[in-house]
């Protein structure tokens, strides 16, 4: 994966519970790959179609501008811009445009999640094809989320996630109410497209309080050590500060 693009995704981000489905999170982590600290990006609309096969057919192009027209409607990110913000919910771009007969494809990040992009208290650097690989959006969160928590170490790491948390960040709160149906299209489906799709091994245990599920306990780590990316520069280190400052925004989930 030496020459896969790369994707530096802020850790708030990544903790931050998403409004999108799987084609509209495959072209919002593209044009991320893309970002270069400009708000307005100039993309190869032909590159962009080969590289995300939203929909492997003759129709493949007026899938992906139709799964961007839907995103600029429909895909937010919720997250925090002032430390007193209850809920904040954030369009992820606000423009989107290209012309007839030509290749470019022009977008405009909204600035609020573009600062998130930059965003000090910690990114992780994840390969862009082991996001699009996915077809679930449940595994690409829970990948996103093992990622951030691995960083470029190869160790086994454990995370308790409360049940009702981990539903919210998965934006499935209204959906498969009935553990069973949960554990089936949610855990069973992430645990095995992680699994054979991605560079990272995964499992997970059931916490009960007395009869009831409660909480998911995972276990996960990069499969090799090859498989973790080091990003030589200072800038990918973190300050104690900022890491504590981390440590206590972690503590949200758990």
């Amino acid at each position: 994966m030496k020459n896969d693009l790369k994707l530096r995704q802020s850790n708030n981000l990544i903790l931050a519970s998403h409004q999108m489905d799987i084609n509209q999170m495959r072209i919002f982590f593209y044009v991320c790959s893309q970002y270069n600290g400009d708000l307005k990006l100039s993309l190869s609309f032909n590159e962009m179609n080969n590289i995300l096969n939203v929909n492997r057919g003759t129709e493949q192009k007026k899938s992906l501008i139709s799964s961007i027209s839907t995103m600029m409607r429909t895909a937010f990110v919720n997250l925090k811009i002032d430390e007193d913000d209850e809920y904040c919910e954030a369009p992820v771009f606000i423009m989107a445009r290209k012309k007839k007969n030509e290749d470019i494809m022009n977008f405009e990040f909204n600035p609020h999640v573009a600062k998130e992009l930059e965003e000090l208290r910690g990114y992780t650097w994840m390969y862009l094809s082991q996001l699009t690989g996915m077809s679930s959006t449940y595994s690409v969160r829970l990948y996103e989320f093992f990622a951030m928590r691995l960083g470029t170490e190869h160790r086994s790491e454990m995370f308790d996630f409360d049940l009702n948390k981990l539903r919210l960040y998965l934006d499935c709160t209204k959906k498969y109410k009935d553990f069973r149906d949960f554990n089936k299209r949610v855990l069973l489906q992430a645990e095995k497209e992680i699994n054979e799709k991605s560079n990272i091994h995964m499992s997970y245990k059931k916490v009960k309080t007395g009869r009831s599920v409660t909480s998911i306990l995972f276990t996960f780590k990069w499969k090799n050590k090859a498989e973790a990316i080091t990003v030589n520069c200072k800038e990918n280190e973190l300050s104690e500060t900022e890491q504590m400052n981390l440590d206590d925004f972690l503590k949200e989930f758990e």
